[in-house]
């Protein structure tokens, strides 16, 4: 028999059916003989899940301790664990009664369906290989990365822009490069002109290959096309 009377649990489900899943997407669990009171998971992604403990903690308030003579009481505490939680991963709260710890349930419904929705956009931030490589190779074989730029250098690397600039028009019939990302990948090269007057040596290599590197790979999508961009990158950086 479930340690929850049966109106705590009624509202448990209750709370899982918020409109956007139901209590079939979860796999609902009442112990009785455990510390949890209730263990919720998300079937669809079972790292989703949500825990509802009973704990005994000492009220360790020196004062009050002192002032009685006497140890610090044990106090019942209700404590949630929830992942995801409001804004980490994994997060636990304690709540002094049920109720409150009920009330969890409904915020962790939502903390999924917003931490599902921006996955994709989570995944694309993490630096992939290619690039941290890339910055890697910065740091090892510029000189004088925090120096600017000196009239040659700046006339070299100027030049290999205006050949890169002539090949994403080649590339447009060579690996169907959409036309509208060679306009991006054209917007993106000539900033990078205009800020060889302004970065360092170091900070320009950085921001203006990984953008360009960024816009390649969302361009070409295919194995010869990255190739095609790793190539180009690595002779404008050379």
């Amino acid at each position: 028999m479930p340690k929850l009377k049966n109106s705590i649990i009624s509202e448990i489900i209750s709370n899982l059916n918020d409109g956007n899943f139901c209590r079939e997407d979860f796999n609902v669990d009442f112990p009785d003989d455990s510390s949890a009171l209730a263990k919720l998971v998300f079937l669809a992604m079972p790292k989703y899940q949500f825990v509802i403990e009973e704990q005994v903690r000492a009220d360790n308030s020196l004062a009050v301790a002192l002032f009685h003579q006497q140890q610090a009481e044990r106090k019942k505490v209700i404590r949630t664990t929830e992942s995801p939680g409001d804004y980490l991963n994994n997060e636990s709260h304690t709540h002094d009664n049920i109720s409150a710890a009920v009330d969890r349930v409904s915020d962790w419904v939502v903390n999924i369906r917003e931490d599902l929705i921006h996955s994709r956009k989570a995944v694309t931030t993490i630096v992939d290989d290619v690039t941290s490589e890339f910055q890697s190779s910065i740091d090892e074989h510029i000189e004088n990365p925090n120096e600017y730029f000196q009239e040659q250098e700046k006339i070299d690397l100027l030049a290999k822009l205006e050949e890169l600039q002539k090949r994403i028009e080649t590339l447009e019939s060579e690996v169907g490069l959409d036309p509208q990302k060679a306009r991006q990948i054209e917007t993106a090269i000539e900033k990078s002109k205009a800020d060889v007057e302004l970065y360092p040596k170091g900070v320009w290599y950085k921001t203006a290959g990984t953008k360009l590197i960024k816009l390649f790979k969302e361009a070409l999508k295919t194995k010869e096309g990255r190739e095609i961009a790793a190539d180009i990158i690595k002779r404008l950086m050379s």
